[in-house]
């Protein structure tokens, strides 16, 4: 179950924000756009994301003026993002976590482990290497466009929640 929450909580934050790093903080970054999601108990906020991971397993809030419905089960996270169906697969072999479906309506298929982020979120691509024990930096193809200088750094506190991060990188990627 923590597998899927990170999955969807990428998806979601990928928007203009910009902002500082900071221990708690999922942040990423592109040669265009910079965004920092405080990561605090079961919640994600920026000035662009406000989300609550509830105990009866939903997401709740809002993420770059879209509203997040979301539900976490099961190794699947069902539900929407905006008025477009979210329906992820998330399977957790060995030390990565695969995540398979649809996120906003846009075809996904990605994965994480320890030593990087690869696969396809709507029309972007990523192929993201490991650099530091919290730090991805590597490339993404969006619309045919190569951006060259892409990091995520992933606060611990994320890390350890597979659900949370699943849904968080799910966010993020997408936009």
């Amino acid at each position: 179950m923590k597998t899927t929450r990170l999955l969807a909580l990428g998806l979601l934050a990928c928007g203009p924000a910009l902002a500082a790093p900071a221990a708690d903080s999922l942040h990423f970054r592109t040669n265009d756009r910079s965004v920092t999601v405080r990561v605090a108990d079961d919640q994600l906020s920026s000035a662009d994301i406000q989300l609550s991971f509830k105990e009866d397993d939903t997401v709740r809030g809002q993420a770059f003026g879209r509203p997040v419905n979301l539900t976490v089960k099961d190794d699947t996270i069902r539900g929407t993002y905006g008025q477009r169906p979210v329906n992820l697969d998330v399977t957790d072999k060995e030390d990565t976590i695969d995540a398979t479906g649809t996120f906003g309506g846009q075809v996904t298929s990605f994965q994480v482990s320890p030593q990087q982020i690869t696969g396809t979120v709507g029309a972007c691509s990523y192929e993201l290497l490991i650099t530091r024990h919290d730090r991805y930096e590597g490339y993404r193809t969006c619309a045919g466009k190569l951006d060259k200088s892409v990091s995520l750094t992933i606060p611990s506190s994320l890390a350890d929640d597979e659900e949370e991060l699943v849904t968080a990188l799910s966010i993020l990627l997408a936009q």
